[in-house]
């Protein structure tokens, strides 16, 4: 034990160490977050007893889940680091095992801009468009807003109709944007890709009709941790909420002063009024 609190000061000796309940650290660039995360993985899993695989651990980029990995690693020597991850990630997880719910193989795409822009490509060429009418890049962000904001309830379409119906709505567009939008539907459900913000949207959709689904997970993850948690937005909030709700195990780190992903719904608040929101949280 003494190995995992080496070197830490009395402030991240306090984090590491309050395994339970709501732990909320406000930690600047610099204060040795990542340290502290990471070893109180380490904390959980030597001295508590908790199997790596009951512990989900997020990050906002693949990057700096990887690092963690490393990190933890060498720490416990375990081989298996549970689900440290993006939230991306953690969906593909979740969607790997039961995405039967929704009526997708375990094979599913996940899709990257280059695999987004192919499918342009056979939207554009079938339908005359060209890049006067949009370019690839604003066609994108014009995909993820109506996504995010404006047809938020868009996964409905991509589950529950047939590649018909969604072929149908796609050739009846008359709108440059519908055009692109459902033409870029039906490639998906084609070919059972799924991009960003299908993955957390297809998670939410199958904890909600599901409860045998969402009672193992939130059964199975007894302790959630969440790294620049100044960067949640709204979707991730509320995945958050359900996973945490069973063991009501919540550790979260942020600075609010970093904040980058306003654009995509990045909200501070849900760092700043986290004690309103989980009463008893620790600070």
């Amino acid at each position: 034990m003494d190995d995992i609190l080496a070197g830490l000061n009395e402030e991240q000796k306090a984090a590491v160490t309050a395994t339970e309940g709501f732990v909320r650290v406000i930690a600047g660039a610099g204060s040795g977050k990542t340290r502290a995360l990471t070893r109180r993985f380490a904390y959980l899993v030597d001295e508590i007893g908790i199997l790596p695989g009951n512990i989900l651990c997020v990050t906002f980029t693949n990057k700096a889940a990887n690092e963690m990995r490393q990190r933890i690693h060498a720490l416990t020597g375990d081989d298996d680091t549970g689900y440290i991850n993006t939230f991306h990630g953690f969906c593909v997880s979740v969607l790997q095992e039961d995405s039967h719910a929704v009526q997708y193989p375990k094979r599913f795409l996940v899709l990257d801009n280059a695999d987004i822009d192919q499918m342009l490509q056979l939207i554009y060429e079938e339908r005359g468009l060209t890049s006067r009418d949009m370019t690839f890049s604003k066609a994108r962000d014009m995909i993820e807003i109506q996504k995010l904001f404006k047809k938020p309830d868009y996964y409905h379409d991509l589950i529950a109709l047939s590649l018909q119906n969604l072929e149908e709505k796609y050739r009846t567009a008359d709108t440059v944007q519908d055009i692109i939008f459902y033409g870029y539907l039906y490639q998906e459900k084609k070919c059972f890709g799924l991009d960003y913000n299908d993955l957390i949207k297809f998670t939410l959709y199958i904890f909600k009709e599901h409860d045998d689904i969402r009672l193992k997970w939130q059964e199975r993850l007894e302790y959630i941790m969440i790294d620049e948690f100044q960067d949640i937005d709204m979707l991730q909030y509320e995945l958050m909420c359900v996973l945490c709700d069973y063991h009501k195990n919540l550790f979260i780190v942020g600075d609010p002063d970093q904040t980058i992903y306003t654009w995509r719904g990045a909200d501070v608040r849900y760092l700043l009024d986290f004690d309103r929101n989980f009463p008893g949280t620790k600070t």
